[in-house]
């Protein structure tokens, strides 16, 4: 029998409970970054979004604004094509940090006009979005902002234990979803690897969960 009661106590503590283990798979997932200008908050859910694939089709024919100079808000953009009127992509960099064949497909779409060197400074409205205010002044019309410039993981717990991060806050695993701390595991958008999605998270989930019940096994 593997000498289990040899391997170190994990505790988690909730709001109303205490779980003890012997393993701890981490799968805390991240956080949409926010903008942090007057009204997101108050209009999230009434036209501001985090996820055009989510939300564009409430969207149809209408006319809105994506915020994000990377790759995530080009496939957005591309994804927003398919269902809204006209797309107002701010980019606060004067350049698109995209995969070429992205940028290249998003830049010559009839649907989309591209603003370099543009920043929100406030979003409009009062039951739902109405408009973005721009730090020039300019007041740009639309039913609603989608949000893509990157995710925050939520990693703190995780470091408060001593688990080695990455430079962008990400937990480093290995091959076998094993942290740098023998017995915790970490598994999806928390880690490390580079694709986000929730198919490969709930892969990750799996293969976390095999490797920690293996790691109980030895003896």
């Amino acid at each position: 029998m593997p000498d289990v009661f040899k391997k170190p106590i994990f505790k988690i503590t909730t709001a109303k409970d205490e779980f003890l283990g012997k393993t701890l798979v981490v799968a805390t997932g991240t956080e949409h970054k926010k903008m942090g200008v007057p009204g997101e908050g108050e209009l999230s859910a009434k036209g501001v979004s985090y996820c055009a694939l989510c939300d564009g089709a409430f969207f149809k024919e209408k006319e809105v604004a994506l915020v994000g100079g990377g790759d995530t808000a080009a496939i957005d953009g591309l994804i927003l094509t398919e269902f809204v009127g006209k797309i107002h992509v701010l980019v606060r960099r004067d350049v698109m940090r995209a995969e070429p064949i992205n940028l290249e497909k998003l830049t010559n779409h009839p649907k989309v006009q591209i603003h370099y060197k543009t920043e929100v400074s406030e979003i409009l409205g009062k039951e739902h979005v109405e408009g973005v205010r721009l730090k020039s002044g300019e007041i740009l019309p639309v039913s609603a902002v989608f949000v893509a410039i990157g995710h925050v993981p939520n990693s703190g717990v995780a470091k408060d234990i001593g688990v080695e991060l990455d430079s962008h806050g990400y937990i480093k695993v290995d091959v076998g979803s094993q942290t740098n701390i023998p017995g915790v595991y970490a598994a999806g958008d928390v880690t490390d690897k580079p694709f986000k999605q929730a198919i490969i998270g709930a892969s990750e989930g799996v293969m976390a969960s095999y490797f920690a019940y293996q790691y109980l096994q030895e003896s």
